[in-house]
């Protein structure tokens, strides 16, 4: 077994001395890389260095006092750089091989399950954990669009959907919309921070951004999320299927939902968040300066107009009926 930390240098870089190989796997968002590297022939490790604005030691301390207890369902952390490394900070994972990135239902279903078990965690489970992640609340988002308005009506009056939202918005930007409770999530569980092995198996990873939050927050990342390099097609059957799997799990733990309730506030969640992302990406598209290349913004755009779609249909059927 190797010493993994004489590969990395002081600076938090990984070091090519001594390597028999090294590949890139991707690029963070403040262009460092995230590799797999080779000791020798047989043995290979994934390095993550700081690649955004959260520190590492995040992560590390989220492995070691919160994902201890979890199902083996992630990648084993096996070296980390020192609390307080800053932007030097770094971690090496044990390498699950390839992965596959595909969204398919059954697999989200798998990824549902996990989900209901860790939202039931007791509080002593979540003692220690932040109440916010990278991305604003949803009471910050909601706040973001009533002062965007006209951005907003903008954006969509050009996919061709009429503004009645202001009553839906306001309520999220006061802290009216939603039940209290709050639970551990995963906080960025977007395609690409989820996988099966070549065994079958599903690992969830890249948790440096758990956090307390509402149980919408993972389900959207989960079901409606866009991402520009992890594109998937969710259909209204899919959500529904996903969101009654969900309510279905959390009983099994002695979480109680109303099935109909929970679907429409799950809706109503996402149609606030999707409108917020639309007017994030249709800024980038418009600047022309982000990282993602517009080809891949335009994907994610109308993957993003696809799920509000979906959203604001099943929020029109339920009142019609109503």
């Amino acid at each position: 077994m190797y010493n993994l930390s004489q590969f990395v240098l002081p600076n938090g870089t990984l070091s090519g001395e001594g390597l028999w190989k090294r590949e890139a796997l991707y690029q963070g968002m403040n262009g460092k890389f995230v590799e797999r590297f080779y000791p020798d022939r047989q043995h290979s490790y994934i390095f993550k260095p700081l690649t955004n604005g959260e520190s590492v030691d995040r992560e590390a301390w989220i492995y070691r006092h919160v994902l201890s207890g979890f199902p083996d369902i992630y990648p084993a952390l096996l070296a980390s750089s020192e609390e307080g490394a800053g932007e030097e900070g770094w971690s090496i994972f044990e390498d699950l091989g390839p992965l596959r990135h595909e969204y398919d239902v059954e697999t989200a279903m798998k990824v549902v399950q996990q989900i209901a078990w860790w939202h039931a965690l007791p509080e002593e489970r979540r003692e220690g954990l932040s109440g916010s992640g990278p991305k604003p609340q949803i009471e910050q988002i909601a706040a973001d669009l009533m002062n965007r308005r006209d951005e907003a009506v903008a954006v969509m009056n050009e996919i061709g959907e009429p503004w009645e939202l202001d009553g839906m918005i306001l309520s999220f930007a006061e802290g009216r919309a939603l039940p209290k409770i709050k639970v551990v999530s995963h906080g960025d569980l977007h395609l690409g921070n989820y996988a099966v092995a070549a065994d079958g198996r599903l690992y969830i990873m890249d948790w440096e951004h758990a956090h307390l939050n509402t149980p919408f927050w993972d389900l959207y990342h989960l079901i409606d999320m866009s991402h520009p390099l992890f594109p998937k097609q969710v259909t209204a059957e899919d959500r529904e299927k996903l969101l009654t799997f969900y309510v279905s799990q959390s009983a099994l733990y002695g979480v109680e939902w109303d099935l109909g309730d929970f679907i429409r506030d799950y809706c109503r969640f996402a149609t606030v968040f999707s409108i917020w992302m639309l007017l994030l990406i249709s800024g980038d598209l418009k600047r022309g300066d982000s990282v993602w290349p517009q080809d891949r913004l335009l994907a994610q755009k109308e993957e993003a107009v696809a799920g509000l779609k979906g959203c604001l249909t099943s929020l029109s059927l339920e009142r019609d009926s109503a």
